[in-house]
């Protein structure tokens, strides 16, 4: 990988509006993932929002009607409003398969699981099933990691065009110049990332992309955090969806050791649901 120079600048504001907006989408993805009323300072502790801006827009999410207050619990819950705005989308897999899917490979493999999707210059992950062994990876709904660096990235930019992945490239490299690290700061488990980061030439990283289509699966060993691994997959989705990255993710020397198993294991489990994975598991 070749480093940018980069310029000390100071980081590149962010609008406002479109701040509150990603966050309240952010939100509503982390009740999804959890299913139970959630309180501000859960969603400050696992979002990273600061206190007072999160409980003013938790009372204008109220206001709206997205959320209501669950005074049993002492927490905020989706309204039957949020779960209409998706009833005329029908994705490739519904959420009750994923959920399945994900506590399936959970239980046999150990690690956590992980969804993960496009979002501009990062991935996030939009749900996670915690990992079920001592030593495990602790991965928030809502990490962000860089797309051009990490193995999910890397997955989720094999199924974009190339004129559209050399666009992504291209914006990160000139965000880096611009504001420098800070700039494209990712979460904090991104600790290699967020010190010094290891952007590939467009070159190299079309070279790993390729390998990528080739055999179906990315892998990354302490790309952008220290002692981390992760295998994932692309899941089926409709034309008009965006890319969806299936990951197991744990410590990269059980990652690596168990690689063959976690592939034949996402194999298994999918094919279980009617999709077929084009992966190199034996036979």
């Amino acid at each position: 990988m070749t480093q940018v120079p980069a310029p000390s600048r100071p980081r590149v504001a962010t609008d406002g509006s479109v701040k509150s907006s990603m966050r309240t989408l952010e939100i509503l993805e982390y009740c999804d993932s959890v299913q139970r009323a959630v309180t501000v300072s859960e969603l400050v502790a696992q979002l990273g929002y600061p206190q007072s801006s999160t409980s003013v827009l938790i009372k204008s999410m109220v206001t709206a009607g997205y959320l209501t207050y669950d005074s049993k619990n002492r927490g905020v819950l989706p309204t039957s409003r949020v779960s209409l705005l998706g009833r005329w989308v029908q994705p490739a897999l519904a959420r009750p398969e994923l959920k399945q899917l994900m506590q399936s490979l959970g239980e046999i493999i150990g690690q956590t699981i992980v969804l993960g999707v496009p979002h501009g210059i990062f991935i996030r992950y939009i749900d996670t099933e915690p990992g079920r062994l001592a030593m495990r990876l602790e991965l928030p709904v809502g990490t962000r990691l860089p797309i051009v660096a990490s193995g999910m990235g890397t997955m989720l930019l094999a199924a974009m065009e190339d004129d559209e992945i050399a666009a992504i490239h291209a914006r990160v490299e000139q965000l880096y110049r611009d504001g420098g690290v800070e700039a494209i700061r990712a979460s904090e488990i991104a600790d290699i990332w967020n010190v010094e980061p290891g952007i590939p030439t467009l070159p190299d990283l079309m070279r790993q992309i390729a390998k990528v289509r080739r055999q179906g699966y990315s892998m990354s060993q302490n790309a952008v955090a220290i002692g981390a691994g992760i295998i994932c997959v692309l899941l089926p989705t409709h034309d008009n969806e965006q890319p969806l990255g299936l990951g197991v993710a744990g410590l990269s020397t059980m990652i690596e050791r168990d690689r063959d198993l976690i592939l034949e294991t996402i194999q298994a489990e999918t094919a279980k649901l009617g999709v077929s994975l084009a992966l190199p598991v034996r036979r």
